[in-house]
């Protein structure tokens, strides 16, 4: 029974934080009102959202721009400048002109806030069972099936709009993924003034896109070099059309699949006709970064399979070492912590220790030998 209370203990001290990501209170991704304004160093404003800012988020901006998050007071926030993000410049020079004919067929798209509005449109900001945010996911599935696509746009509620809204949506995400899409999309939109979301392409005003990437998920480096990808395809088409990359803390779901991504459609200060007119350019650029791979170079791997041997290839062999570390780090930590708690002191600690691998293993070892 000793051996079974310890061996207990130890695996939940040691299992790695991944493993509980999911399961851990979370006090929200968003703010319950207003939004955050990030600032440089000199006082420049870089970025200003709803979203629950944290230290260490950080934000790729329009120009590729990279800033950290190092402190957070209030609705203020303050960032450093990391550098330039050359790569995702590179990349937009090499993504092909036209769509190939033979692109993925099966895209799904859900709603993890299925409250959100927009102000023009609905006169409020949420509207419970049935935000305005579900009709720009109306409006992306149609502009992709006219690209060619099969979409399945799912349209359960998750609300309450709490902080366990991305476990309810979950589940949806894992029903969706019983078909095998090629990529999904958590469309939302975004608190925060509308000078950040607004900007005018082809002569009309279109509500700007900003990608969300979260840093709880272990292949977060697999993840945001998807985004980069999004990023770089759009900007060779329509330059301003993505805001930014916002990695934050949370974990979005993205831990599941490799090609899922969150995507805001402007504030809820935007028009419905400028979200409509966003979400649709950004269905336009679909095809570009779903056949491109990170040399640029069209993918002829049929559905669903070059997804899996990038999620399998980009992120888990860095995640499977790491996790392993972890857990032979946490197995010594582990065995400390209990050993001193269940005794009081060092010195019993380590004569409990002694005394288990002195008695429990020779009895274990002498119970197998009369089993012989």
């Amino acid at each position: 029974m000793r051996l079974i209370a310890f061996l207990t203990a130890l695996l939940i001290i040691c299992t790695p934080p991944a493993c509980f990501a999911n399961l851990l209170p979370y006090e929200g991704d968003e703010l319950e009102s207003g939004y955050v304004t990030i600032v440089d160093d000199a006082g420049e404003i870089i970025m200003q959202t709803g979203y629950n800012v944290k230290p260490g988020d950080q934000y790729i901006n329009e120009e590729n721009r990279l800033y950290e998050v190092t402190a957070v007071e209030g609705t203020l926030a303050k960032a450093r400048f990391l550098g330039t993000e050359f790569d995702i410049a590179m990349e937009a020079s090499a993504i092909p002109a036209q769509a190939p004919a033979d692109a993925p067929k099966l895209i799904s798209i859900y709603h993890t806030h299925t409250d959100e509005s927009y102000i023009p449109h609905d006169g409020k900001s949420s509207t419970p069972g049935k935000g305005s945010i579900m009709l720009v996911g109306d409006v992306f599935q149609k502009r992709l099936e006219e690209l060619g696509y099969t979409v399945e746009h799912s349209k359960t509620i998750h609300e309450p709009h709490d902080a366990n809204a991305y476990q309810r949506s979950r589940r949806t995400f894992v029903k969706l993924m019983e078909n095998r899409p090629v990529a999904l999309f958590d469309v939302h939109r975004d608190s925060a003034p509308l000078k950040a979301y607004s900007t005018t392409i082809n002569g009309e005003p279109v509500a700007k896109v900003m990608l969300v990437v979260g840093r709880q998920n272990q292949n977060k480096a697999t993840t945001l070099n998807y985004a980069k990808r999004i990023k770089a395809a759009a900007d060779a088409k329509y330059k301003g059309l993505i805001r930014g990359i916002f990695i934050a803390r949370g974990n979005y779901n993205q831990d599941l699949n490799p090609r899922a991504m969150l995507i805001e459609v402007g504030t809820q200060y935007n028009s419905f006709g400028a979200a409509e007119r966003g979400v649709t350019l950004f269905a336009d650029v679909v095809p570009s970064f779903l056949k491109t791979n990170q040399k640029g170079t069209a993918s002829a791997a049929p559905a669903g399979q070059e997804a899996e041997d990038e999620y399998a290839g980009a992120g888990d062999e860095k995640s499977y070492s790491s996790d392993m570390l972890y857990i032979a780090g946490a197995l010594v930590v582990g065995v400390a912590a209990f050993l001193f708690l269940s005794t009081g002191s060092m010195n019993e600690a380590k004569s409990k220790f002694s005394n288990f691998f002195k008695y429990e293993f020779r009895d274990l070892w002498s119970s197998r030998r009369k089993r012989k």
